[in-house]
């Protein structure tokens, strides 16, 4: 044998080796200091091993720990992903500000317009930038194609949080 790892050493030890296998370690033995340095220190693991008392576990112990386990379960509250809210805010204020710039265009077209005031307090907060992002959404294929693609999201979303209460209510019915 070339190679005696601790596990073969373990089984000479326990006594689980062939004769022949015996007899290639004890070889090994006589030859190699560090095969006899490794199988005294595994020997003096064994002993101690044996000599530690066995303590047995309570009656109904893992129906103990279980429940335990279940209350504590019970007993946490689930806490709130600031970061999904804020992420799901801001893109409900970019959706509310595509709408008021479809409206606003649409208004322009049209010459009465319903919106103008806040659209006129909108453009002092918000500068020279929302006239050309209204002449962006001038073009009716434009405001179509944002029009569908926000619907689109909108849908997606709440398909989302449905499918997400749908797995939460699965998973808290699993768990009890």
């Amino acid at each position: 044998m070339k190679n005696i790892t601790d596990e073969i050493l373990n089984k000479y030890i326990d006594g689980e080796l062939d004769p022949f296998e015996i007899a290639e370690i004890k070889n090994e033995i006589d030859n190699n200091v560090k095969v006899i340095a490794r199988l005294k220190a595994l020997r003096l693991v064994d002993s101690s091993l044996k000599q530690i008392e066995i303590e047995y576990a309570p009656v109904n112990f893992s129906e103990k720990v279980m429940k335990a386990i279940s209350s504590a379960s019970n007993v946490v509250k689930p806490k709130i992903s600031y970061f999904f809210v804020t992420i799901i805010s801001l893109f409900s204020i970019g959706v509310l500000t595509v709408i008021i710039a479809a409206f606003r265009s649409i208004d322009n077209e049209s010459g009465q317009s319903t919106v103008a005031p806040y659209i006129d307090k909108a453009k002092g907060v918000i500068g020279k930038n929302l006239i050309e992002f209204q002449n962006f959404f001038a073009n009716k294929n434009v405001l179509l194609v944002v029009s569908v693609l926000t619907l689109i999201l909108l849908i997606t979303v709440y398909l989302t949080f449905e499918a997400h209460k749908s797995f939460k209510n699965k998973l808290d019915h699993y768990s009890r």
